[in-house]
């Protein structure tokens, strides 16, 4: 139930976001064994560092970006907005949400910011047909050819024949195999979540919380709807005036999740269903953390040393997938402008509702 930004896919960047894992998804209900890799015994892989993870994603936009130019197309490498702090089961954080009510503002900001992008406004300039030759020669002609089944359920489908699937190949060499790990372990998260969510003790407990919240005037039955009326708010208000109702009720939703067990259930189950998650997609994890270090030389030859992390080399302790990408607690996406990731991001390390 963290915020999700659900702007149009009409530009490049947009289409970037969208492009690798979200070419088609069907709900599939039996989900892929780990593969290669999975259930092996052996010392697990070493998680890449924060500074190797953006080396990585970098060299990944350079050669996107020269795949794009020998097909006749501009791609500018850009810098990845800020992760932004997620509450999937209710804000629970008081002066957080004091000082930010439910993200609105940030929102705006992460929206100009995406208007503003060389790749949206590239996109934006092409007229209807250079907009769809971009997007094929981008993501392929259609989704087909590479496929995996997320730990929610949804079977993703993607081509093997863009430049996004050029530049893949070339940091991580298995296609097929970086595909499917991409697309399970980015999609732990959301699936642990679901998890959460149905579980009648975490229901319980946004019971005792809508108490609260009545007690305090605001007749809400769940975080959803509480979420729900401060969106309201910004369709309905001046910007100034929907930002305070937002804070407001944001904080009132803060307060009644620590004053009840909402916070703490909510923790408690986060913890238990992520290590649940996390042991039954070992395989998955460890392979897609193997197949990252295999890849850092080659990264380190695609991106000159002036344009590299100052902690690419390590050195910087690990950081979660959460923390690297940003994350949503429903199915939302997280721009990075000019990054090819388009599940909802996902972590693959305990997490709890601020992951």
């Amino acid at each position: 139930m963290a915020r999700t930004r659900r702007g149009a896919v009409a530009a490049l960047a947009a289409a970037v976001a969208l492009a690798a894992l979200t070419g088609c998804g069907t709900d599939g209900r039996t989900a892929r064994g780990p593969g290669p890799g999975g259930g092996a015994a052996g010392p697990a892989a070493v998680e890449p560092t924060a500074g190797q993870s953006r080396l990585l994603e970098r060299a990944e936009q350079v050669l996107i970006g020269r795949c794009m130019a020998n097909r006749g197309f501009r791609y500018a490498v850009t810098e990845p907005p800020p992760a932004q702090r997620s509450f999937p089961y209710g804000l629970d954080d008081v002066e957080w949400a004091r000082a930010h009510g439910y993200g609105g503002r940030d929102d705006r900001a992460a929206e100009a910011a995406r208007l503003a992008d060389p790749n949206q406004r590239y996109f934006h300039g092409l007229s209807a047909r250079g907009r769809a030759a971009a997007r094929t020669a981008l993501m392929g002609a259609s989704p087909v050819g590479l496929t995996a089944t997320a730990p929610t359920g949804t079977t993703l489908t993607a081509s093997p024949d863009g430049c996004i699937a050029r530049a893949e190949r070339s940091l991580y060499g298995d296609l097929a195999a970086w595909f499917r790990v991409k697309v399970v372990t980015m999609n732990i998260r959301p699936a642990q979540e679901a998890k959460v969510r149905a579980d009648p003790r975490y229901a319980e407990a946004v019971g005792a919380w809508a108490a609260c919240m009545r007690a305090a005037g605001r007749p809400y039955g769940s975080p959803d709807d509480s979420r729900a009326a401060a969106a309201a708010f910004a369709r309905e208000l001046p910007p100034d005036r929907a930002d305070a109702a937002e804070s407001a009720l944001a904080v009132a939703e803060a307060t009644c999740a620590t004053g009840t067990a909402l916070s703490r259930v909510s923790h408690a189950l986060d913890l238990s269903y992520g290590d649940e998650f996390r042991a039954r997609h070992r395989g998955d994890v460890d392979l897609r953390r193997r197949l990252q270090n295999a890849a850092l030389p080659e990264a380190e030859r695609v991106v000159p040393p002036s344009d590299r992390p100052d902690d690419a080399a390590g050195g910087t302790a690990p950081t979660r997938a959460s923390e690297k990408a940003g994350t949503t607690g429903t199915t939302g996406t997280t721009g990075t402008p000019g990054k090819p990731d388009g599940t909802t991001p996902s972590t693959d390390s305990p997490g709890g509702p601020h992951a």
